[in-house]
């Protein structure tokens, strides 16, 4: 099952490589990433696949210290997490 996020990350030096890490060591594929820098962070949209439960991923995602937010947006409907 495919699913689209949006991530907001500090603009670190290896907060994009923790990120995509995460995504690897959880299982999912990573179809499509589109990533833009703005300000002080960067904004990651990436649409991933997996049979596995997606909350698998956003739980992890939630821990970087990297990370400023995640939203999950599935069937029309956005959720953040």
């Amino acid at each position: 099952m495919k699913h689209d996020l949006t991530i907001t990350l500090r603009n670190q030096n290896v907060a994009v490589e923790r990120f995509l890490r995460v995504v690897r060591h959880r299982g999912f594929d990573l179809v499509a990433m589109n990533l833009e820098m703005a300000q002080e962070t960067f904004q990651i949209q990436i649409t991933v696949d997996s049979d596995k439960p997606i909350y698998l991923l956003t739980s992890q995602l939630k821990k970087l210290i990297d990370v400023k937010r995640v939203v999950l947006a599935d069937n029309l409907q956005q959720q953040a997490i």
